[in-house]
């Protein structure tokens, strides 16, 4: 009985979608899987098959147009031990060594010398050249080069203290962060009044917009009826205009607008800002450069240049 066992190999093959599909309807596989075992310079895809199996598929692989071949398994069968041959020694031979005369083996490969000629005898031999080798380098004293306990140990020879130099760090450290600390609070303190000065500002420009409504309603109300009113009921406007800011805006009279704001806005008294109209070439024109409101809450157009 043929125990002989094949492998079938397939060979790398100018690759093509074509050939790709093929061979992956073939042996039920994706067609990716297929285009990387032809790229491949040698695949098995058939192990430990017989004769007949292996020559089936290498006619249905080279029916599609892939290049593969057969290779037989060579088993190499276990061989025999070899005989060991007895080895005949002559009565001559004389053994390695002498069991009545042993040998001592000096510790030492040196020679204790009484003469001193060649000068002192040098004291860093291997032996203590292992010994320093053997010390991490962290123990020496980064000062003085003495060998400590340990890294963390102080110098006895110099007295170098690393806890003590981690605590001047720690000191030095807190130090700068307090300088920087007192240089925030210093510029913070410089530079608060200055944003309540800015935050006020913009309060009272948004809150001024209800006079500015007040003004636009008075506008249209004289261009409609060519009457100039001279209170608020006149216009068609509430009797008492407020909030948070302005305390009042009522019209006088010639439609004089008055703008009162309240002491708490402006951190001080009660200010004013007066609009005055007047035509010019058939149009309604304001003036609000009167009033005691100072420079800095007024708005860009009403500001005086006296100030």
């Amino acid at each position: 009985m043929d125990n002989k066992k094949f492998n079938v190999t397939i060979l790398q093959t100018q690759t093509s979608e074509s050939l790709a599909g093929q061979l992956a309807k073939l042996f039920k596989i994706s067609p990716e899987k297929a285009l990387q075992i032809l790229q491949k310079e040698s695949f098995i895809i058939k192990k430990q098959t017989d004769k007949t199996t292996a020559e089936k598929f290498h006619k249905a692989i080279s029916s599609v147009g892939v290049n593969c071949r057969i290779d037989e398994i060579i088993t190499e069968e276990e061989s025999a031990l070899p005989e060991i041959e007895e080895v005949k020694t002559s009565a001559q031979a004389k053994p390695l060594t002498d069991i009545t005369r042993p040998e001592i083996t000096p510790l030492h490969s040196e020679h204790a010398s009484l003469s001193l000629a060649d000068g002192p005898a040098d004291k860093n031999t291997p032996d203590t050249q292992d010994v320093i080798k053997d010390i991490d380098p962290a123990n020496f004293c980064p000062d003085c080069g003495t060998i400590r306990a340990s890294a963390n140990s102080a110098c006895l020879h110099c007295g170098y203290d690393p806890e003590e130099l981690k605590r001047n760090k720690t000191k030095a450290t807190l130090i700068k962060a307090g300088i920087i600390f007192i240089i925030f609070i210093i510029c913070a303190a410089i530079a608060y009044p200055f944003y309540q000065q800015y935050a006020r500002q913009k309060k009272i420009e948004k809150d001024l917009m209800l006079a500015y409504d007040t003004r636009n309603a008075v506008t249209e109300f004289i261009l409609k009826t060519n009457f100039w009113p001279n209170q608020n009921i006149d216009a068609g406007l509430d009797k008492q205009i407020s909030n948070q800011t302005l305390k009042s805006v009522t019209v006088g009279e010639s439609s004089t607008i008055t703008v009162v704001l309240r002491a708490q806005a402006l951190d001080g008294e009660e200010q004013t800002l007066i609009f005055t109209p007047h035509t010019l070439k058939g149009r309604i024109v304001w003036n609000c450069l009167k009033g005691t409101l100072k420079n800095e809450f007024r708005p860009e157009l009403c500001r005086t240049q006296t100030e």
